[in-house]
């Protein structure tokens, strides 16, 4: 079978996706069915590869038809056994994914209050399950500058999220006359903020270097060649591209949360990956984008069967 043929099997055949996740589903569980946590997580991280293609096609980010914004979630995911049991990271990342939905719907709209204040609330909610959530607001105060809709309405619809969930929990700690209650919910600075150096394994950073050589590669394509692209799909593109590495930096400065913040981060990386390897023409890039697919499947098992 020729390059071409086998580029056009994982970009447009819905078989090959199927058998790649079955394949995901299986290694992930490897007989180990009563593990709940393991249940959830695997199934939280197939629906955000799925949710990908849906956000890609709503907003038309890849003008063409493509499965690998999934393919390419799904693979850096599956490779660590550190992401098999974090359910909470997982949700955070289905949480972020409904957020880049409100957050893309901005774009150049001046009365972006509504989008705002759902983004707010879902922050908020969700760093009641982990909450280095908060962290997110300066990222999103940034995309919403970044996709010319940020003001002082929107600003302030996003604060009045804030607000507006810890007063309800304000009223019903007073109707309890619990206090400790709203302590309880209060974010901790020691959990939001706490620093700790990287300690990766040598499978990890081979893995680690895998992606960003393919980062890089897409990012030239992306800030250099794409010219002839829509202005939007280019700035969405952009704004995921750069919002990848402030998550990969937060990743390496909490190392003891790199599981919530790369299964994060490879949202983005996915969107990017997949447009420069979807739209390419070139044979060299169609034959990177296999050794990529190849390489991490490998350090995939070796990682797993080594833990």
């Amino acid at each position: 079978m020729s390059i071409e043929k086998i580029h056009k099997a994982f970009v447009s055949n819905w078989v090959v996706l199927i058998a790649c996740i079955f394949v995901f589903w299986a290694f992930r569980l490897q007989g180990d069915w009563g593990n709940l946590n393991l249940w959830i997580s695997t199934l939280l991280q197939i629906t955000i590869a799925l949710f990908l293609l849906n956000l890609n096609n709503i907003f038309t980010i890849i003008q063409r038809r493509t499965l690998l914004p999934a393919l390419f979630y799904l693979i850096p995911v599956g490779c660590n056994p550190i992401f098999n049991l974090d359910w909470k990271g997982s949700l955070a990342a289905l949480l972020m994914m409904v957020n880049y939905l409100f957050l893309f719907n901005t774009y150049q709209k001046s009365n972006s209050q509504l989008n705002a204040l759902n983004i707010s609330l879902l922050l908020v909610l969700g760093s009641f399950i982990h909450p280095l959530l908060l962290l997110f607001f300066p990222l999103f105060w940034l995309g919403f500058y970044w996709f010319r809709s940020f003001n002082l309405r929107v600003f302030l619809a996003s604060l009045t999220g804030i607000v507006t969930v810890y007063l309800i929990i304000f009223t019903w700690c007073i109707y309890r006359d619990d206090w400790g209650m709203f302590l309880s919910f209060l974010p901790k600075p020691e959990e939001i903020f706490s620093i700790r150096e990287p300690n990766l394994s040598n499978y990890e950073w081979i893995s680690l270097g895998i992606i960003w050589v393919a980062s890089i590669f897409a990012g030239y394509n992306l800030f250099v060649s794409s010219i002839s692209e829509k202005v939007r799909t280019v700035s969405f593109l952009k704004y995921m591209y750069v919002s990848s590495f402030l998550i990969f930096f937060m990743a390496f400065v909490q190392s003891e949360y790199r599981s919530f913040w790369e299964l994060i981060a490879y949202i983005s990386i996915a969107l990017v990956l997949a447009h420069y390897f979807t739209l390419t023409n070139k044979l060299y890039i169609k034959i990177l984008m296999l050794v990529f697919i190849f390489a991490l499947s490998v350090l995939g098992l070796l990682q797993h069967f080594s833990a």
